[in-house]
């Protein structure tokens, strides 16, 4: 099987981690992980803009789904009195 990809479709490690708001090694963690997919190019991973997109909305919704959550809201904490 054969998949044509265009070099627009594709970003750098760099480029994944600015967008992803994480670091280079954040992402490498990820391909090795196979959380993220990449292209091998010369040597160097490319990774494909839709992949990048993906993990966006997969982190915003994991965002959302925390401020929402009950336990994650102001005046839901418990403090602990400290004794002197």
């Amino acid at each position: 099987m054969e998949i044509k990809v265009s070099t627009n479709d594709l970003v750098t490690v760099t480029q994944a981690a600015q967008s992803l708001e994480c670091a280079r090694v954040t992402v490498y963690r990820w391909i090795k992980a196979g959380k993220i997919v990449s292209i091998e190019v010369a040597g160097s991973p490319y990774i494909l803009k839709t992949e990048v997109e993906r993990l966006q909305k997969e982190r915003a919704a994991a965002v959302t789904a925390a401020l929402s959550d009950p336990r994650n809201q102001p005046g839901n904490h418990k403090q602990e009195e400290v004794k002197t």
